[in-house]
């Protein structure tokens, strides 16, 4: 009669091995979260500033205008463009218009040609600050938080 075993040691070994590179996997994407490199304005985290950007949108004409309410200057917007075909992710420096360079300081305003874009557009705020190598680094809020949604 035949002798039952357990695994053969060539299955064995594929699953030891396959074990070990998804836990590498897991231990590496934990590890990269924790040493992102933090960007911080005004002396806090970046993201902490997010809650504090204040701005009013509205369309017509086919233009965009934004006005900086607030005290934190913002660098530029993203904008999210949806509609019944699906959506496209734009940056504001990218549409026609007199879009500071540097970015909406405290009280200005801009206006941008949106160039015939349709839907519902989410205009998500990017602010600058600095690294901790002290570089300037741009930082995109969160679209879910801080996100506005305006109709075209």
């Amino acid at each position: 009669m035949f002798k039952k075993k357990g695994l053969s040691p060539v299955i064995a070994t594929v699953l030891l091995v396959g074990l070990v590179v998804v836990s590498g996997l897991i231990i590496f994407t934990w590890f990269r979260g924790l040493t992102q490199e933090a960007v911080t304005k005004f002396d806090q985290n970046i993201q902490l500033v997010c809650k504090d950007v204040k701005f009013e949108a509205k369309t017509s004409n086919g233009k965009l205008d934004i006005s900086n309410i607030g005290n934190v200057p913002i660098f530029g917007f993203k904008l999210k463009v949806s509609s019944s075909a699906g959506y496209e992710t734009r940056d504001i420096k990218e549409l026609n218009g007199n879009w500071p360079s540097d970015g909406l300081n405290q009280g200005a305003a801009a206006s941008v040609d949106l160039g015939g874009l349709a839907g519902q557009i989410t205009l998500t705020p990017i602010l600058v600050g600095t690294s901790q190598k002290g570089a300037q680094a741009s930082f995109a809020c969160d679209e879910g938080l801080y996100g506005f949604q305006i109709s075209i």
